[in-house]
């Protein structure tokens, strides 16, 4: 006779309001991809031309050198920026650890090879 008064668990709960919507979750801190995206592609970028210096002797017959070497050097320091920036990701780790080796690989380049011989082309 108890179990008459409680009711059906397989009937819809027709008189029972509906619960509001819970808040969405914060956006998570430390995603820095786009940081980390900027400093792969700018490393990159700053990696291919030295290493097309190095590898081609006619680079000093290009016309607007003193720009081209001039630009590779801001490429090289954004690209250790956002480099270094990328250390403060708590969110996808793996690109941000490539962005952080593309930004120090492009700013040990710039200043190995590309201090020197830009100077040496500039001149």
């Amino acid at each position: 006779m108890a179990d008459e008064d409680l009711p059906d668990s397989l009937e819809p709960a027709i008189d029972v309001p509906p619960r509001d919507e819970p808040p969405p979750p914060p956006t998570p801190k430390g995603d820095l991809r786009a940081v980390s995206i900027i400093a792969i592609v700018t490393g990159v970028i700053v990696i291919g031309w030295y290493l097309f210096v190095v590898t081609v002797s006619t680079v000093s017959e290009l016309q607007q050198l003193a720009w081209i070497q001039i630009g590779m050097w801001v490429l090289a320091a954004v690209s250790t920026v956002c480099g270094i920036l990328s250390l403060n990701a708590r969110m996808a780790r793996e690109l941000a650890a490539a962005g952080f080796i593309a930004g120090v690989a492009a700013g040990l380049l710039s200043i190995s090879i590309g201090f020197f011989s830009g100077l040496e082309l500039l001149n």
